[in-house]
């Protein structure tokens, strides 16, 4: 199964794009009690906001966006973006230094990017990540960090020590944000809620085993360790220990909707389920060795015989090098369609449905054989249907690397 996309774990370099300047802002009065009002900047985003962090004074924030825009807020400073450069996958996540110089972006492939007085200490990028990371924390002094993966996978960079993982657990959710604690250690939390302490990290509560209108997605320390929040998708906030709720934004997602061409891709992928190419249309595969099909052969003819004019394309890189030619590449999984497809670093799979709290089910051309040779792996291969939440940067065959859009 010869279907690879090139990655590259080489630190990019910092050019700034100037978030202020370039994009204009609008001037909201924003209430804060009773008689009381803020002047409040309003920058448009190309893509989600998917991260914030604090300046020291708290007097600012800077919020970034998964296409790694950098919108700056009170007294933080602008020192740089990844906005409007190539990536190979999504931001996920923001991290100041503690002096409020600089900052750190992350990748769901654990890239890193730093800029300002944000030291460059290691990376995850080009590795082989079992689930995508989702979120970083700095430690107390600036010169380390932590990754932390969907799996609880922990990877630890500088002067950041490991205290454990939930790496190899079984969890009831994918861990969704990592924390740190003042005195060392750190806190993950997952998407239902669940909260798991390490180091110096106390543990002081939870949301696992309670009904959430929407997943956790991200986690916040109080100064000095001594309690946290959590935030989940509709803007629902829970306190615990020390932390006070003052608070919570409202956001209900909107109900996807299908193309009509989108949809004709997802009722030709959908009827491959569980089916192999055996006897059908052998002549259309163009997998090096017949009668061989792969993934992207599958992907490909699905858009086709949907009505996009894409060549038949066996490899990966092939087809996504085709989508990046033609305006069709992106790494924003939140604007996933019906009819979109999902890219990996070998394999692309087929979007049949997206669902309102974000899951997406895909068919997966190729998928689930028995492994040896490829003419083995081929030969028992299916056209599997599944269902993950690209928020957390993974999908059914691991890290996400991008999407194609049908439309």
């Amino acid at each position: 199964m010869n279907c690879k996309i090139g990655r590259s774990g080489r630190r990019r370099p910092a050019k700034a794009w100037a978030a202020t300047a370039a994009l204009g802002a609008t001037l909201l009065s924003v209430p804060l009690g009773t008689g009381v009002a803020q002047a409040a900047s309003v920058y448009p985003s190309n893509a989600p906001i998917v991260g914030i962090a604090a300046t020291p004074d708290g007097n600012g924030y800077w919020q970034v966006a998964s296409d790694g825009g950098v919108f700056n807020f009170g007294d933080a400073p602008f020192y740089g973006s990844m906005g409007g450069q190539h990536l190979n996958a999504g931001v996920v996540g923001l991290a100041a230094t503690p002096d409020g110089k600089g900052y750190w972006e992350v990748a769901s492939d654990g890239g890193i990017f730093s800029f300002g007085d944000a030291r460059f200490y290691g990376s995850m990028g080009g590795q082989h990540l079992n689930a995508g990371v989702v979120g970083m924390a700095a430690t107390p002094d600036g010169n380390g960090y932590w990754l932390a993966a969907a799996d609880g996978g922990v990877f630890a960079f500088g002067d950041a020590q490991f205290h454990g993982s939930m790496g190899g657990q079984s969890l009831n959710d994918p861990v969704t944000g990592i924390a740190a604690a003042s005195a060392g250690g750190y806190w993950l939390t997952a998407a239902d809620g669940g909260v798991f302490s390490f180091g110096s990290a106390r543990f002081m509560g939870s949301m696992s085993g309670k009904t959430l209108a929407a997943a956790v997605n991200s986690i916040a320390a109080m100064p000095g360790g001594t309690g946290y929040r959590l935030t989940a998708v509709d803007g629902g906030v829970f306190a615990f220990g020390t932390a006070t709720y003052g608070g919570r934004a409202s956001y209900t997602p909107p109900r996807p909707t299908a193309s009509s061409l989108g949809q004709k891709a997802a009722n030709l992928a959908s009827g491959w389920g569980g089916l192999d190419y055996h006897g059908i249309n052998l002549d259309y595969w163009r997998a090096p060795s017949h009668p061989q099909y792969w993934c992207s052969d599958f992907a490909t003819y699905v858009w086709h015989n949907a009505g996009v004019s894409v060549p038949t394309y066996p490899g990966v890189s092939l087809f996504v090098a085709w989508t990046q030619r033609n305006g069709k590449f992106s790494t924003d999984t939140s604007s996933l369609q019906v009819g979109d497809v999902v890219f990996y670093a070998q394999h692309v799979g087929v979007v049949i449905q997206v669902q309102p709290n974000g899951t997406v089910v895909t068919a997966d051309g190729d998928f689930g054989g028995t492994k040896g040779s490829e003419a083995t792996f081929a030969s028992t291969s299916r056209v599997r249907i599944d269902s993950f939440n690209p928020r957390y940067g993974q999908g059914a065959a691991g890290p996400i690397t991008g999407i194609g859009l049908i439309g």
